[in-house]
């Protein structure tokens, strides 16, 4: 007999689960090096994309992380996207083929700082070889190098309006991005509505969404919720969390705080964001500049039009205003304040300070 589905789980896998190398061929030859392409399509633990247009390889290189971009950069547009590749997937390794008897084509590849240079017509084992070692290469270098940042929120938009600016500067810095929000927010309108503004906000950032199935209004901080979170922990592998901060007035907010607290204790960094129920005890000490990223912060939100047009406090006036309060505490334009958990990373650009509270700092302007 079959057991019933237990509730309040992901569909998430309890160990990690090695990725296959991604493997991108951007040209429209069909000489030898479409042979290589051919036999690697047909190795296992690898997935190949293929394009023959430069529009379309951005496209592409939007929608997933390739280890490897193999380009033919005499395609229409070719010297162009070889220049963005980097741009587009910073960990990304380059590998470009040409013809011997182009000297400018190969000055230009090299320009672009490109990973390796083979000449056409290819020999196809060594071409094979040689992008498999680039991939691998790459693979460990993202694993070296590569934030993977997890953003946690009891409802739709929580991580969004807390910490959506930070999501977009990471995704910007080539860093994995993932939110987890554990209920609907049916307390808060149409739960389909929701989740598909959630999946919207969530594409804007470029960020992997996934959502628990816990009770608006009814999240406990329990073993249920631990258990929940560890297991998106367990899979995604986060070296960045962030979560609801403790000094809230929203039962849900604390309860995820707590929760969080217990299931990130192995995570290097950890940081806790504010929301429009934050208390005046809610005191950060790190604050991260999003002055370039605000339009995206704002995009995110305005994709709840069932929630920014029932709140005021989720309309741009509102949201500029904030990240422009705490951006004097840190000498930036506009930020978002954090209280820090735990913290081995130091590479983020942001200021650390004790920001006065709201009644100290009235009385600074009162003086």
């Amino acid at each position: 007999m079959k057991k019933p589905p237990q509730p309040n789980q992901l569909r998430m896998v309890k160990a990690p689960v090695e990725e296959p190398l991604n493997i991108l061929f951007v040209d429209d030859d069909e000489s030898d090096a479409a042979l290589g392409r051919l036999r690697l399509s047909t190795e296992r633990n690898l997935h190949v994309g293929y394009v023959t247009a430069a529009s379309d390889a951005e496209r592409m290189m939007a929608e997933r992380e390739w280890d490897v971009v193999a380009v033919d950069p005499s395609i229409a547009g070719g010297f162009e996207f070889l220049k963005q590749t980097k741009t587009l997937n910073r960990y990304s390794s380059t590998l470009v083929v040409v013809r011997s008897n182009c000297p400018e084509a190969i000055r230009m590849a090299v320009q672009c700082r490109i990973e390796c240079l083979m000449f056409k017509p290819v020999n196809v084992e060594h071409f094979t070889d040689q992008v498999l070692q680039l991939a691998a290469e790459a693979r460990r270098r993202r694993q070296r190098q590569q934030r993977r940042v997890l953003a946690i929120g009891a409802h739709p938009d929580d991580v969004e309006i807390g910490c959506g600016g930070t999501l977009a500067k990471h995704r910007t810095d080539g860093d994995a991005v993932a939110i987890l929000t554990l209920s609907r927010g049916a307390a808060g309108g149409d739960t389909n509505a929701r989740a598909q503004e959630a999946r919207n906000a969530a594409a804007l950032l470029g960020a992997r969404l996934e959502f628990g199935d816990f009770t608006d209004t009814l999240i406990s901080e329990g073993t249920r919720t631990i258990e929940l979170i560890e297991a998106a922990i367990r899979e995604f592998r986060p070296t960045h969390v962030y979560t609801h901060a403790a000094e809230d007035t929203h039962q849900d907010h604390r309860a995820v705080h707590a929760a969080t607290l217990v299931a990130a204790r192995g995570v290097p960094n950890v940081y806790c964001y504010q929301a429009p129920s934050s208390t005046v005890d809610f005191r950060p000490n790190f604050f991260i500049d999003i002055t370039p990223f605000i339009e995206n912060k704002l995009r995110a939100i305005r994709a709840y039009d069932s929630q920014v047009n029932r709140s005021p406090l989720l309309q741009d006036d509102v949201i500029l205003a904030t990240a422009r309060y705490w951006g004097r505490y840190a000498g930036h334009v506009l930020a978002e304040p954090m209280t820090v958990v735990r913290q081995r990373d130091s590479a983020l650009d942001n200021t650390e300070g004790d920001a006065p509270s709201p009644r100290e700092s009235r009385s600074a302007a009162a003086g």
